[in-house]
């Protein structure tokens, strides 16, 4: 009787007290995050940006070498290159998270794991213009995968937790982008950087196969990881593997939701662009691609150039060092995110990382000036002020990324079509993102070599391009206030 006397007066307590009764409603207790599954889902996410980023260390100088081409005019090969991946993302991300969510998700993330791994090999290999273009295209192909490794993040977590998970997701990417230039600028070359090891015939004759096979790798690593660890996420396939499998999981307990309600069948792509919402995720996911795979392109360009071309004349070794750096302070940053986005909102914090792009465009025109600077004085300790400064903007802006997956899954009508709601903005963002690339490379180009405004043209541009990013943004506010 004490008991219920306590549970009464427990109950009355929040009935009568409104403040209380709010707070209960407002702040419902954190669901424990599924480590062991998380983790095994994280480690197949790093492996991306290493494979797509251990090769911008050295592309530039290998695309000059097999395209007999230097300077500025490298902007136009690599720039090409560089788009290939993205154009196979684009053609391929919808068809990936498509069959994901009919077949399940670990499937899809097995055959694109293998597929990276083996395409980073045969880059390594390459010994032709044709040859690169093609292992980036594969790559590009099997990365496409990424609609249904974000789908397993999303069907692991819930409300309570998203916060923290998807931060932490994008941690990795982060770390990614640290230990991809990193490995390229370490292990390319290895005949002139390790001559005791390496000074043979065969590694003077593949300079940059070293580092594709220590890609390759830890991308099958983590595939065995997954392969041992990983549960399958999907609702209905989930179904099918309990009917017939009574054998306990050794899966973290409770990583999956399996009180879930049964799943409608997948929306299409009409159904989900008809969505207002989901409409307006897509257009700012696209946005942000394009700002993000802009500036990438466009600081290793700017990074090459010779001073006298209005570049900044770094080395590999340097370039490889300051993509590093960038990566760093990504990591840096997301670690900050779970009390920004309880504190500032989803959709405001996203309209923020957005609205400092133009400003990060903007700055990059400074950078030359001050290389042009440094160089008659002798000194470099204000350029990498100055670079670090823009590095610096450019991760606050591409806090965005993490957002937008809780935005996706937010928007989303159900979780059986999550996979394609994920693929679709996947998509406008690897649409951006494989012209972005091109695009700022024929810009900069074309503004070096002709000299137009200064050969600042492409700035200008590209900051108008990205005030189309923060328009996008506040319309999503429309439809989510938090």
């Amino acid at each position: 009787m004490a008991g219920a006397e306590l549970v009464d007066s427990a109950s009355g307590s929040l009935e009568s007290d409104p403040l209380l009764r709010r707070h209960a409603q407002a702040a419902p207790p954190i669901t424990p995050l599924p480590k062991l599954q998380l983790a095994a889902i994280y480690a197949i996410k790093l492996t991306l940006p290493i494979s797509h980023t251990q090769m911008m260390p050295y592309l530039n100088v290998l695309i000059a070498q097999l395209a007999a081409s230097e300077g500025a005019e490298t902007g136009y090969y690599s720039g090409i290159v560089g788009s290939a991946g993205g154009v196979a993302h684009l053609l391929t991300i919808y068809l990936w998270a498509r069959i994901s969510d009919r077949v399940g998700r670990i499937p899809v993330i097995i055959v694109g794991t293998i597929g990276i791994a083996v395409s980073t090999i045969l880059f390594g290999l390459s010994h032709s213009f044709a040859t690169v273009l093609i292992a980036r295209f594969l790559v590009g192909v099997f990365s496409a995968t990424t609609g249904a490794i974000h789908s397993v993040v999303g069907e692991l977590t819930d409300a309570t937790n998203q916060s923290i998970a998807f931060p932490y997701y994008d941690i990795v990417a982060a770390l990614g982008f640290v230990i991809g230039p990193l490995i390229g600028g370490t292990f390319a070359n290895p005949a002139e950087n390790f001559p005791s090891l390496f000074n043979t015939p065969f590694w003077r004759a593949y300079p940059y196969l070293l580092p594709c096979l220590v890609t390759a790798a830890g991308t099958l690593a983590a595939l065995l990881l997954a392969i041992f660890v990983l549960e399958e996420t999907l609702h209905s396939k989930r179904a099918l593997t309990k009917q017939s499998d009574t054998t306990p999981s050794f899966a973290d307990a409770g990583s999956l939701r399996d009180d879930a309600p049964a799943p409608s069948a997948p929306l299409s792509i009409a159904h989900l662009l008809a969505l207002p919402a989901v409409r307006a995720v897509c257009l700012a996911s696209g946005a942000l691609g394009f700002a993000g795979g802009g500036f990438n392109s466009g600081f290793v360009l700017l990074a090459y150039t010779p001073v006298a071309q209005h570049g900044l004349g770094l080395s590999v070794v340097r370039i490889g060092y300051a993509l590093s750096a960038m990566g760093a302070v990504s990591i840096a940053l997301k670690l900050c995110m779970p009390i920004l986005l309880r504190r500032a909102g989803t959709s405001n914090l996203f309209a923020f990382c957005m609205q400092v792009w133009p400003v990060t465009f903007a700055s990059m025109s400074v950078l030359s000036v001050i290389a042009q600077r440094v160089e008659a004085a002798g000194g470099q300790a204000l350029e990498w002020v100055a670079v670090g400064t823009v590095l610096f903007l450019s991760r606050v802006g591409c806090l965005a990324f993490s957002i937008i997956m809780i935005l996706t899954k937010d928007h989303t009508p159900g979780t059986s079509s999550l996979g394609s709601a994920n693929g679709l903005a996947e998509f406008f963002q690897s649409a951006a993102g494989a012209l972005g690339p091109t695009i700022i490379s024929s810009l900069f180009a074309v503004s070096v070599s002709k000299n137009l405004l200064g050969g600042y043209l492409w700035v200008v541009l590209m900051v108008l391009f990205s005030f189309i990013g923060v328009w996008l943004a506040k319309r999503i506010k429309q439809y989510r206030d938090d």
